[in-house]
């Protein structure tokens, strides 16, 4: 396996870590609101990352996901 492809494996390991922690987070304290707003920023910086990188987000679990939609939860909750 070339770096490349290794290196494509760990991001998408992260990406599915990340989206994963995120939707198990109950947001009912403002401490799991904070912990939305991390895990958005962390999202959100990774598929920016991958789009200057001409990597889809399919490629590393997160065909469809939106980060906005984790603040959007964040606010139902409020």
């Amino acid at each position: 396996m070339s770096k490349q492809a290794d290196a494509l494996v760990v991001l998408e390991e992260v990406a599915t870590s990340l989206k994963e922690s995120a939707e198990q987070v109950d947001d009912e304290s403002s401490f799991d609101e904070g912990r939305l707003m991390g895990y958005y920023e962390a999202i959100s910086i990774l598929l920016s990352q991958c789009s200057i990188a001409s990597i889809e987000p399919a490629d590393i679990g997160l065909a469809e996901f939106k980060p906005e939609d984790l603040l959007n939860r964040s606010k139902k909750a409020a």
